[in-house]
């Protein structure tokens, strides 16, 4: 998960996208209930399926509640996470096409978008990702000519059937999108840093005012609590991964005393850091 909210995918084996599996146990240890995952892009088209989970996929100040059925995220969009609950045999099947793949096919892709609520049945969608997934799992020496198939197959689906222009989407400004992306760049490699509103505003030559507008705007959070968020999800590895003190991983993960820590954590994890790492190494 570290430096997930800027992903560069990495193409393996000639498949033009990158593939992930995530069973329960993944799913529980990565992205357990209430779990946050910041705010992030990519360059490549993100279309995952989850299956008996319920996720609050977050883009600008939108809330998509997705439970049982697929997300999608298209080139270059600021989206962020939220975990709401896990239910028996949770599963997650994530593919990420590549932005060159799709530009190599189809020369038009930046001037178009996906949306998957063109449709209400995507039972089409779900057979090629039944038949991708399977592919991945039993793998032979030849199979990355079989998930390509499939890859290219999907790709038409989606021309087909969830094509928009973007000319007909309300979108906010491009020049506005890119200079939130790199406040968000600035904030995730300086979290740990005393980090305050009035300097965020400052370094990038806003009124405190506007930047707290377009901040909520794109984030959908308040600066304040998106930085605390972001500074929860990166001491969350530390908590699950190492022996640190909560007093240590509090103070090297920006928190400004180790009460602060403890009250974030046990509001999104529903323990106290220490109680949550006693039942992650039990499981």
């Amino acid at each position: 998960m570290d430096k997930y909210y800027h992903e560069r995918v990495t193409l393996k084996h000639q498949i033009p996208a990158m593939i992930a599996v995530l069973d329960q146990d993944e799913i529980e240890k990565q992205f357990p209930y209430g779990a946050f995952i910041p705010m992030h892009w990519h360059r490549s088209l993100e279309i995952s399926l989850l299956e008996n989970a319920e996720v609050v996929l977050q883009i600008g100040e939108k809330e998509y509640f997705i439970d049982n059925d697929f997300t999608c995220v298209n080139s270059g969009t600021l989206h962020s996470l939220h975990a709401q609950s896990i239910r028996e045999n949770p599963h997650c099947f994530i593919v990420l096409i590549s932005y060159d793949f799709m530009k190599q096919y189809y020369s038009n892709i930046d001037n178009i978008s996906f949306d998957l609520s063109l449709k209400d049945n995507h039972d089409d969608l779900r057979v090629l990702y039944r038949r991708l997934e399977n592919l991945y799992l039993h793998q032979d020496e030849y199979s990355y000519l079989d998930m390509t198939a499939c890859i290219f197959d999907i790709f038409a689906l989606l021309l087909r059937e969830y094509k928009i222009d973007k000319q007909y989407i309300k979108t906010k400004s491009s020049k506005n999108h890119e200079q939130m992306k790199e406040i968000l760049t600035y904030l995730h490699e300086h979290y740990q840093e005393p980090l305050s509103l009035n300097d965020m505003a400052a370094s990038f030559y806003m009124s405190k005012e506007h930047f707290s507008r377009q901040f909520h705007l794109y984030v959908g959070k308040t600066f304040r609590d998106y930085l605390a968020s972001y500074r929860l999800y990166k001491a969350y590895e530390d908590i699950i991964n190492t022996d640190m003190t909560v007093q240590d991983i509090a103070r090297i993960h920006g928190f400004c005393n180790v009460k602060s820590f403890i009250k974030l954590f046990h509001e999104t994890y529903h323990q106290t850091p220490l109680q949550y790492r006693k039942k992650m190494s039990r499981n």
